[in-house]
């Protein structure tokens, strides 16, 4: 009888979620190649092609789609077994944190008290542009801008986080006679890339009277972060964020440039010691 190996599986679904075998292997932490290999030794296993690939992506086969499926149910079983063995007495193990590129940044930077009242509990942050999918155990805890929707979620408000225009102090000080004027199209800005200008927070230069586009664009927000603190112009930049960074100055405020926070968990792990420790201490944490 054969023996299936799971971690073979396991690819295949990466693949199918993401329709591509680049950003699977980047979510699996894996280089492009070991991931077909994989995929390569799977199909030979099970005497079938499960994809088609082609220049732009994957797509599933029938058959692909079949073993998916049976493949989705045994990844069901797997997590049901660790939440099972998830003890609510100790608080061990490892507990994995998503947000994006600013609420990760926060994050990070509360977490340092946590080890001392938790010397056994392992902290993972996952920084993605989107949530990801606590019902499939991509993450213990996931932040988020909107409270979700699906019942299957539980989850609190931390607050607000607020964003304005800030500007390098090296950079200011070359730029100070345009700046007290008010004169933005002699003022150089920093923003994100096209496949991000879906959002409202990489618009606002548009509002300010005559300021060009921004000449440097980043595919990270935190790429921002790191333009404005080099002098490479003015950006958008979490204020928090800021004010752990010296070196940066509040150029104006920005109303209307908020985000309201959430911290999510699957419901099934609402009681997991771990999960409730680190919820717990983010709730107190979080400065508001």
């Amino acid at each position: 009888m054969k023996r299936l190996e799971w971690d073979n599986l396991h690819v295949l679904l990466a693949v199918v979620r993401s329709g591509n075998l680049k950003r699977a292997a980047q979510r699996l932490r894996l280089s492009t190649a070991t991931l077909s290999r994989r995929l390569d030794a799977l199909e030979e296993q099970l005497g079938g092609q499960l994809l088609e690939r082609s220049s732009t992506g994957c797509l599933p086969t029938a058959f692909g789609q079949r073993i998916a499926g049976l493949a989705e149910q045994m990844e069901g079983a797997a997590n049901e077994i660790l939440r099972e063995a998830d003890s609510p007495e100790n608080v061990e193990g490892t507990v994995r944190v998503n947000a994006d590129e600013w609420l990760s940044f926060l994050v990070i930077a509360l977490l340092a008290p946590i080890r001392p009242r938790h010397p056994l509990l392992d902290m993972e942050v996952l920084t993605t542009p989107h949530p990801v999918n606590l019902a499939r155990r991509e993450a213990d805890l996931s932040l988020r801008y909107a409270e979700p929707e699906t019942r299957d979620l539980v989850a609190e408000p931390l607050g607000e986080i607020e964003f304005a225009l800030y500007g390098a102090s090296h950079y200011l000080d070359r730029h100070r006679p345009a700046l007290a004027a008010r004169d933005w199209a002699n003022l150089d800005f920093v923003g994100l890339e096209e496949s991000r200008l879906d959002q409202d927070l990489e618009t606002w230069w548009q509002g300010l009277d005559g300021a060009p586009p921004p000449w440097l664009r980043c595919n990270q927000t935190l790429g921002i972060y790191d333009g404005v603190i080099a002098g490479a112009g003015l950006g958008i930049v979490e204020k928090r964020t800021a004010k752990l960074t010296p070196t940066l100055e509040l150029v104006m405020d920005m109303p209307g440039l908020t985000r309201e926070v959430w911290l999510c968990t699957h419901r099934s792990l609402r009681e997991s010691a771990r999960i409730k420790a680190v919820r717990d201490f983010l709730v107190q944490a979080w400065p508001h």
